[in-house]
């Protein structure tokens, strides 16, 4: 692997963080008062001022010059190389897209600038949240959904190849990049070790830390996650996989966490948060655009609430959402991310400022995970925290779940509801690491495609009934 230094590792520290993130201590401490926190700081949140500033204020340290983006194409294998050389402006950028699961700005009929990023106003490239919450379903730019394309293993290493080129050095001796203390960025295209990032985070803000999770790399429990859809954040009542977190403006607040800002840069950026959060918690599912079979439909409904309400919840007008956390041992989906945020992480969370000096605590440990809202399920593939089923019918046919799988760019299975995907029975041999990714294998730690065995209680076509009506939400 080629030689970085300490800042370069720093800087893509940055590009790589989520919202995916455990809170984690600062280093001054709270006032001396009991005053709750007010934790809209006295504004009015307006969504609309969350979009402008997700799109438009940068809140991250840079990753890329924009220039960068009409340059990548030089230091791809030869066979993309060749092709990107050959073709016009247009369609050499949609190539740099979709090798690094880029989606397009609302609006923007050829790709220019990224949804995943903000420039800066000095020619730089900022990620935002947008880079994991920003993807494309069938094709089309769905603000707010997970991103199924990101691959920021390619992206960073192929960034590390154009700065070797720029320095005259030969970038095919560039390794694949990975985090601070070793961290993978990911395993699988369209999947993050975001909850990693988290303490990678304190690591690098905690010298003590840092220096531990050098000495023992294992208790970093590295593991693919599958962005969630933020328009299902209203529902919910505490966030992410295993709900041990709370809902606050700051909790969305861990990607901004570099290395690099002071604490007070850092803490500045909470009056954007406050909007932010409304943006999340205001935006409405998508609707399915395909045609849906409406007396299937209401004959699934029914299978449904009397099989997956109990834990999903009902919808329509008069819909609750119960936001039940199933025991592990009950759901038997895979565990990796369920121990991956261990006991002493979360307790100094909640010492610190993320966490309003606990008056908005983390859990400290864990109850299971959460059953998630079902609102435009149909945009929501691949399925499950780690996203090892890619369809609907892969969720409700558990013993017939692909072991490896592998999408197409923008297709969408419309029987099957989900990725469009061709199954193999493993991965296959002789791939680059990159073209590695592109499987998802279920066999690899913390993808199991195991569990949420519920639906074998339903008979063939009572389960495509109840995938008929989940097109309906």
């Amino acid at each position: 692997m080629s030689k970085r230094s300490a800042p370069a590792i720093c800087r893509l520290a940055v590009l790589i963080g989520s919202l995916a993130g455990v809170g984690l201590p600062a280093t001054s401490t709270r006032a001396a008062d009991n005053t709750p926190t007010d934790l809209k700081l006295g504004l009015t949140p307006s969504s609309a001022k969350g979009l402008e500033l997700l799109m438009t204020e940068p809140m991250a340290t840079p990753i890329m010059k924009v220039k960068d983006l009409d340059r990548l194409w030089m230091v791809w294998e030869a066979e993309e190389k060749a092709r990107a050389e050959k073709a016009d402006a247009a369609e050499r950028m949609q190539m740099t897209f979709d090798r690094y699961g880029w989606a397009k700005r609302p609006g923007d009929e050829v790709p220019k600038l990224p949804l995943d990023y903000t420039e800066d106003g000095r020619g730089n490239l900022v990620t935002n949240c947008f880079s994991c919450h920003g993807g494309k379903v069938a094709g089309e730019t769905v603000p707010g959904a997970g991103n199924t394309h990101v691959d920021l293993t390619t992206l960073s290493t192929d960034l590390a190849k154009l700065r070797a080129l720029d320095r005259g050095k030969d970038p095919e001796q560039v390794a694949d990049v990975v985090g601070p203390f070793k961290a993978p960025l990911n395993f699988h295209r369209g999947f993050t070790n975001a909850v990693i990032f988290a303490p990678v985070f304190a690591g690098l803000r905690d010298p003590k830390l840092g220096e531990h999770f050098t000495n023992h790399p294992e208790v970093l429990l590295h593991h693919d996650m599958n962005p969630p859809p933020w328009w299902n954040f209203k529902k919910k009542t505490r966030i992410y996989a295993d709900a041990f977190a709370p809902k606050t403006p700051r909790q969305l607040m861990p990607f901004a966490m570099s290395p690099m800002f002071s604490d007070e840069k850092f803490r500045s950026f909470e009056p954007n948060f406050v909007h932010i959060y409304q943006y999340i918690e205001e935006l409405p599912p998508p609707k399915y655009p395909y045609a849906i079979d409406a007396e299937l439909a209401n004959r699934g409904r029914v299978f449904f609430e009397q099989t997956c309400a109990e834990c999903h919840g009902t919808y329509g007008p008069d819909g609750k959402f119960p936001n039940r956390v199933i025991p592990l041992d009950v759901v038997g989906t895979d565990d990796r991310r369920f121990q991956a945020i261990y006991k002493e992480r979360r307790e100094a969370a909640n010492k610190g400022w993320l966490q309003y000096y606990g008056e908005h605590p983390v859990d400290i440990e864990s109850k299971g995970y959460l059953a998630q809202p079902l609102d435009g399920v149909w945009a929501s593939a691949p399925y499950f925290h780690n996203g090892s089923a890619p369809t609907l019918w892969a969720v409700m046919n558990p013993s017939e779940r692909p072991v490896v799988w592998k999408r197409t760019e923008n297709g969408y299975d419309q029987a099957k509801v989900g990725l469009e995907v061709e199954e193999f029975a493993s991965v296959p041999e002789n791939l680059s690491s990159r073209q590695r990714r592109m499987y998802y294998d279920t066999t690899h730690v913390g993808n199991s495609a195991a569990g949420h065995t519920f639906p074998d209680e339903l008979d063939a076509d009572q389960k495509r009934a109840v995938i008929e009506y989940l097109k309906t939400l």
